[in-house]
């Protein structure tokens, strides 16, 4: 039990346990905390006891739990409301439990409000939405009435509303039903907590009967004060256990995986995530699955090296444990401990997902932490850095930003990429992601009908229909952007022109897309690697890569005074955290944005020439050239090695 018990070593020697018993069972077992002794002075060998102590009491609470249910409680009588902690006490379940409960069945979850100024209309139905179903707040106050209102209010959306309460968070309110039709609009967003919450005591009834008919009669024992590790451990009905405990965690990730809506390349990645675990922990039955696991599985993750497919074919080997042997005997770069959250993040969204679906108790991968803290004690805005002005004027003085091209030999032929000069400039302006600026297609790059030049990352097109192949982060991810007033001074509009007269539909066709990490694995690899480590000698300790790009936009903007919505608008990600920017604001369109970023100014950009489009489209036949022979290298072995033609100057 996380959080709950403890172990320590009395002045005999002997090791004993201490655990907290929860709130809700502390009048049945008489007593806050239970101390057990372990008998053992060992303290590796105590430690097994302690976990066996602590799996012997989780499931005495949780008969102790299942005995509640069948004890019908008096304060479920009758008709009327009931606060979701008091019911939660009546019945023997967490209040996030019985949330989530509440959930499961779509029941109405309800709050008491007092003297609150907004505007009530009679029928919610008459109100104007918008294309996404918010509502249009100006037609509120045109059919609706000012008043102070007072009484039981129903949550407009009680699915979401609930599942910020399962989630452990607050929920923030603008709008409530008020009876079968009426609803009220709030001055101002109005913070609910789970403990003012309410529910019908019907609901709960109907709960607490579905639940208690899962598990059969069962006497309560108490355990004695001491017990031996020799001691049997009781068996305990547990319904959830019982039923999906013998399950392995591979059957929970393949029906994960038919309930989710992905492309091909997201299915391959999520598998690959799966396999890592499945490999290293020995595929665990559901049941086994505990925080322990979840660490075992993160320390040995720190054994793999940082590339595990490369790491293989170098080696030679297949296996993951003869990887581990192989990264320890050849001291191989491994995996960090950002990259390492993330694999178990990945876990965690399967695991979450067996909780939901009534299959695991909890999900122990939830809030995972190694060492002291998740990332070491660093905070989210250092886990990269932005560069410095030296090292901007050091990236943006290359030749082929002076020149607005790279250099082109007697033949007409090039090394020399457009994505040299476009993607560090457009990570710089407009604060793009890699494999967001990557895959643009032409017609992602739009003017409105005032002039205004702007990006759209976007998933939909009619260019797109038949190439599954972008993909964002988040839904958060779809949005405008301006073009900063220096993209279109060097040329990008007028390269677009020249890129679709010529028949090209991407922006960058001289990319070859990965199947796994799409057109920014190309692009990341030049950037981060060739240019900034080889050329330019900028550390590659993972701190300064194309995303410090990113965060120089972001911090500028944010030093112009920019609002929070409009910031989390250019970076895509979620707009604000309450119900009122999240549901009802809406994003600003490009000719706003475009007054926003006017302000930003890098004096590192003055020296650039616009880009030589002659030159841009040469290079993108070079490329062209450079795919056909490579492709035809991989068909046809060749008969004795060509000698290696020496880099370019340009990289």
């Amino acid at each position: 039990m996380p959080g709950t018990s403890c172990l320590y070593r009395r002045p005999s020697g002997i090791y004993a346990v201490r655990l907290i018993v929860p709130k809700r069972l502390r009048e049945i077992v008489g007593r806050t905390e239970i101390h057990t002794s372990t008998g053992l002075r060992s303290l590796d060998a105590a430690k097994t006891a302690a976990l066996k102590i602590q799996v012997y009491w989780r499931e005495r609470f949780v008969v102790m739990d299942a005995e509640k249910l069948r004890t019908e409680s008096p304060l479920l009588a009758g008709d009327g409301m009931i606060s979701l902690v008091e019911a939660a006490d009546a019945i023997g379940i967490s209040p996030r439990a019985l949330a989530g409960e509440l959930l499961n069945d779509r029941a109405h979850a309800y709050a008491h409000v007092h003297g609150l100024p907004c505007w009530k209309v009679p029928d919610l139905s008459d109100i104007e939405r918008d294309h996404d179903g918010s509502f249009i707040l100006n037609d509120v106050e045109d059919k609706g009435v000012r008043c102070v209102h007072s009484g039981i209010v129903r949550f407009i959306d009680s699915r979401a509303t609930l599942g910020q309460f399962v989630a452990g968070a607050n929920s923030r309110e603008a709008v409530f039903r008020d009876g079968r039709l009426a609803a009220i609009f709030l001055d101002h967003e109005q913070e609910v907590t789970l403990s003012e919450c309410i529910t019908s005591k019907a609901a709960v009834a109907q709960i607490r009967a579905r639940l208690a008919a899962s598990a059969p009669p069962s006497a309560i024992r108490l355990m004695p004060a001491a017990v031996t590790v020799s001691e049997p451990v009781p068996l305990i009905y547990d319904p959830v256990q019982a039923k999906h405990g013998k399950k392995r965690f591979s059957e929970l990730f393949e029906l994960y995986k038919r309930d989710r809506d992905w492309g091909p390349d997201q299915t391959r990645r999520m598998t690959t995530e799966a396999g890592l675990f499945i490999e290293l922990m020995g595929d665990p039955e559901l049941g086994e699955i505990e925080k322990e696991t979840v660490l075992e599985f993160a320390r040995r993750l720190a054994l793999l090296p940082s590339d595990i497919y490369q790491s293989k074919r170098r080696y030679g080997v297949t296996s993951l444990d003869e990887l581990i042997a192989t990264a320890t005997r050849e001291k191989l770069a491994c995996k960090n401990e950002t990259t390492i959250k993330g694999h178990v993040g990945r876990l965690s969204e399967v695991l979450g997902y067996g909780v939901k679906a009534g299959m695991m108790r909890f999900n122990p991968a939830s809030d995972y932490k190694r060492g002291r803290s998740g990332n070491g004690g660093q905070r989210a805005q250092d886990e990269r850095q932005v560069f410095t002005p030296d090292e901007l004027s050091l990236i943006f003085s290359q030749d082929w930003f002076r020149d607005g091209s790279g250099t082109l030999n007697r033949s007409g032929w090039t090394h020399w990429r457009p994505h040299y000069y476009w993607l560090p400039l457009m990570g710089l302006l407009t604060g793009g992601r890699i494999n967001e600026l990557s895959q643009l297609h032409l017609d992602d790059i739009r003017q409105s009908e005032t002039g205004v030049w702007y990006l759209d990352f976007n998933l939909d097109g009619s260019d797109k229909m038949d190439e599954p192949d972008k993909s964002l982060k988040t839904v958060n991810a779809v949005r405008v952007v301006p073009l900063h007033g220096d993209l279109v001074r060097l040329g990008l509009p007028e390269y677009v022109g020249a890129l679709r007269k010529a028949g090209y539909t991407r922006l960058f066709p001289e990319l070859k897309r990965d199947p796994v990490k799409g057109y920014g694995k190309p692009a990341g690899s030049w950037f981060n690697e060739r240019f900034l480590g080889s050329k330019l000698g900028i550390e590659r300790n993972g701190m300064k890569t194309f995303h410090s790009l990113r965060h120089c936009f972001l911090t500028a903007a944010e030093r112009l005074g920019l609002p929070e919505r409009v910031l989390a608008q250019l970076a895509g990600h979620e707009r604000g955290s309450t119900q009122s920017m999240t549901r009802y604001a809406k994003d600003r369109n490009a000719d706003e944005l475009a007054t926003n970023i006017a302000g930003l100014q890098f004096p590192q950009l003055s020296a650039i020439s616009p880009i030589k489009i002659a030159s841009a489209l040469t290079a993108i036949r070079c490329a062209e050239r450079q795919k056909v022979s490579a492709a035809r290298r991989n068909t046809v072995a060749p008969t004795a090695p060509k000698p290696r033609t020496p880099p370019p100057n340009e990289m």
